[in-house]
């Protein structure tokens, strides 16, 4: 429930200072952070396939344990990552959603 009221804090504060342009900007901001926010996503799997490689190779146990270790923190970071992306696409979509409707009204006069 915390990232839903901090992406609504987001909008609500960036629509009251610079409208639709705010909310424009505000999606910018999370998408300039995008490379970040894959490498968190993707360290999971890494960690995960050099466990693997470990018990193919029949390394000593303690090594699969590092793995192991690592593979759940890879997990904690993917989750994080997967909520940025929602809220970078739910601000993207409001951003052209909003961008939509101002053009369809100036269109009708």
């Amino acid at each position: 429930i915390i990232p839903v009221l901090v992406l609504a804090v987001v909008i609500y504060g960036s629509f009251s200072l610079c409208d639709l342009y705010g909310v424009a900007l505000a999606a910018i901001g999370f998408l300039a952070n995008l490379a970040t926010g894959l490498t968190i996503d993707v360290y999971g799997p890494v960690c995960d396939n050099a466990g693997g490689i470990a018990e193919m190779a029949e390394l000593d146990p303690s090594v699969r344990e590092k793995t192991d270790a690592l593979d759940a923190a890879g997990n904690t970071t993917a989750a994080i990552g997967k909520g940025f992306a929602i809220g970078s696409a739910a601000l993207v979509s409001l951003a052209l959603f909003g961008a939509f409707v101002t053009r369809i009204s100036n269109a009708s006069g």
